[in-house]
């Protein structure tokens, strides 16, 4: 039932937001992150997709959470506890990803966005990472 009570909470929210948008950037309500700051256009981008992927990932978390339930597999609540925290995070990625499509698409990604998927750290004598 985990599934089932966070995919609830993640579409409330997602709806939420989708009717009563943040209209300015904070740490307290609405969808924030450095991408989402480069400009107002990317901040209303931004909050408007990540309430859809809040409601889609949210519905599609209940949905599993019903099927659990109705396939009596409740007893397998450890695996259901370690793999919840996934639909948490997909919405993040994906709002991220459609952030930087926007934001390449219209030549206003920032000159010092660095791609965490090319991040490439050279291992230096002892224990620091450069």
């Amino acid at each position: 039932m985990i599934y089932v009570a966070c995919g609830s909470i993640m579409a409330v929210i997602g709806i939420i937001w989708l009717i009563s948008p943040a209209k300015k950037p904070n740490r307290i309500y609405g969808y924030l992150s450095y991408l989402a700051q480069v400009n107002k256009d990317s901040f209303k981008f931004a909050q408007r997709r990540a309430s859809l992927y809040c409601i889609l990932f949210g519905l599609i978390q209940v949905v599993i959470g019903l099927i659990i339930h109705y396939l009596n597999w409740d007893r397998y609540f450890l695996i259901w506890l370690l793999t919840f925290y996934l639909f948490i995070l997909l919405p993040i990625v994906f709002t991220e990803k459609s952030l930087k499509s926007f934001l390449s698409k219209r030549h206003e990604l920032p000159h010092d966005y660095v791609d965490p998927d090319q991040v490439k750290r050279q291992r230096t004598k002892g224990f620091r990472d450069r």
